[in-house]
């Protein structure tokens, strides 16, 4: 009896072991506080119909639905918030409201994607423009609307970039996304740019093997 014990107690101690070696080399580790309470401040900016964010409620902001965290040092780096379809009502179950500046906090995001939900036409905030390690970003068919923030060209680690089905000011294509020297797949289609497609822009196409000409409005003429 005592023996068992024993094993038993030893076991115990080699997980608990096991559990702080893991913890010490980074692969368990929790959210940032302060990334967490930036996320709850950007849910409160938004009405959720849906219980779409039903599960932002707990401690560890990482298990979050689209939520994704960093396994080295716990940072958000992913924020994956496409509306989801309704089968039963033939709609998206949007987020609604406005998208607030406490994002800002996540200095690692990744990834950002908060398409076909409805920001009822709202511009774009200029202050996306300063997530500067985003690579991906989908703002499509979310409802904005207004001139496209010149400092969107700032982003120069974005590779991929999704504005479409937006309703932006009329107008031509800006000459400002050709900044965006690393971008693999652009998609501009159906947001009301129209005319030519701006020359600093065709070169940044061609030298892209996965750009796309067809994600350009119809009404684009190269």
């Amino acid at each position: 009896m005592a023996l068992c014990f024993f094993e038993h107690l030893l076991v115990s101690f080699l997980v608990l072991v096991v559990v702080c070696a893991k913890v010490g080399h980074g692969t368990i580790v929790g959210c940032v506080e302060r990334e967490r309470q930036a996320l709850l401040r950007f849910k409160h900016g938004l009405v959720d119909d849906y219980g779409i964010l039903s599960s932002w409620d707990s401690r560890d902001c990482c298990q979050w639905r689209g939520v994704q965290c960093s396994n080295q040092s716990g940072h958000i780096i992913l924020l994956h918030l496409p509306a989801p379809w309704s089968e039963y009502t033939y709609h998206y179950q949007s987020l609604k409201g406005e998208i607030s500046p406490s994002l800002l906090e996540l200095e690692h995001l990744t990834h950002l994607d908060l398409s076909c939900n409805d920001f009822e036409r709202r511009p774009i905030p200029p202050f996306l423009a300063s997530l500067t390690k985003i690579q991906y970003l989908n703002l499509s068919d979310a409802n904005f609307i207004g001139r496209l923030p010149s400092q969107l060209g700032n982003l120069s680690n974005l590779l991929s970039l999704d504005l479409s089905y937006n309703y932006f000011e009329w107008g031509p294509i800006p000459p400002f996304l050709a900044s965006l020297t690393k971008i693999q797949h652009l998609n501009l289609s159906y947001a009301n740019f129209i005319g030519r497609l701006p020359s600093q822009l065709e070169n940044l196409c061609c030298a892209s093997e996965s750009f796309d000409a067809n994600n350009i409005n119809s009404r684009t003429q190269r």
